[in-house]
């Protein structure tokens, strides 16, 4: 494509000065590839605001994107952003012609921009927000083979989030595939509240989103064979 041709984007979005307009109205005249482009991409461009939500992208290249866009689990933990777009440009460069591929690139990284400096501005309002110690529950040894094992439990709440962080010390040391689960108590059944492992020095921390309206009557602590019990199945180490 000659360097006239890289004016069709613009053209069509009307931003050129009226001096490259009338340059490129001759232009459009005698070339045939930006007559094909202008064709597919004018109509389309200028009812984007109408009737965008109406165009159905293929399954196949939504996958394609979405891969591209949110795959943490790259071969390269070092490959930067414009490498993935460069990617991107490649595999949709079969989906579409030149120009579409560019204008559907530039729409991209529009979106994923206004993504993150939405997901950065609601991080920025949440550490406007301060976080309130609503009640401390102390946590005890349930026997005295463990007498010296204590901890703490907060329930914090930070804006319309309410989270129980759990703080233990001088835990029992686990082996292999051993972990400390927490479980909470409510009217005679147990609610998983997750797992943890705890130091070197026997100290352990855990936190828990608590569900809107959330209440319990007490809390346990265990130590499971592995990760995977839905009940207690170890014995119980302290709790509140």
């Amino acid at each position: 494509m000659r360097r006239d041709c890289d004016d069709l984007i613009p053209y069509i979005a009307n931003e050129l000065k009226e001096s490259e307009r009338m340059t490129f109205d001759e232009h459009l005249k005698n070339c045939t590839l930006c007559k094909k482009e202008y064709q597919e991409l004018s109509q389309a461009w200028h009812a984007l605001p109408f009737d965008y939500t109406e165009i159905e992208v293929p399954e196949s290249l939504k996958g394609e994107v979405l891969e591209y866009v949110f795959d943490h689990k790259t071969k390269s933990g070092m490959e930067t952003f414009m490498s993935k777009m460069s990617k991107l440009a490649m595999m949709l460069k079969s989906h579409f012609t030149p120009v579409s591929t560019s204008i559907v690139t530039v729409l991209l990284i529009v979106i994923i921009g206004l993504g993150i400096a939405n997901v950065q501005e609601k991080n920025r309002h949440a550490e406007n927000i301060p976080i309130e110690i609503l009640t401390a529950i102390p946590l005890k040894a349930v026997n005295q083979s463990h007498s010296g094992t204590n901890g703490i439990a907060y329930i914090v709440q930070q804006g319309s989030e309410k989270n129980l962080v759990v703080q233990v010390h001088k835990l029992p040391g686990v082996e292999g595939s051993q972990v400390y689960q927490v479980w909470l108590l409510k009217n005679g059944t147990r609610e998983n509240s997750g797992i943890f492992k705890p130091d070197e020095n026997g100290s352990g921390i855990l936190t828990y989103q608590l569900a809107e309206g959330q209440t319990f009557d007490q809390i346990g602590i265990t130590v499971e064979p592995d990760a995977n019990s839905s009940q207690p199945r170890g014995e119980k180490i302290a709790g509140s």
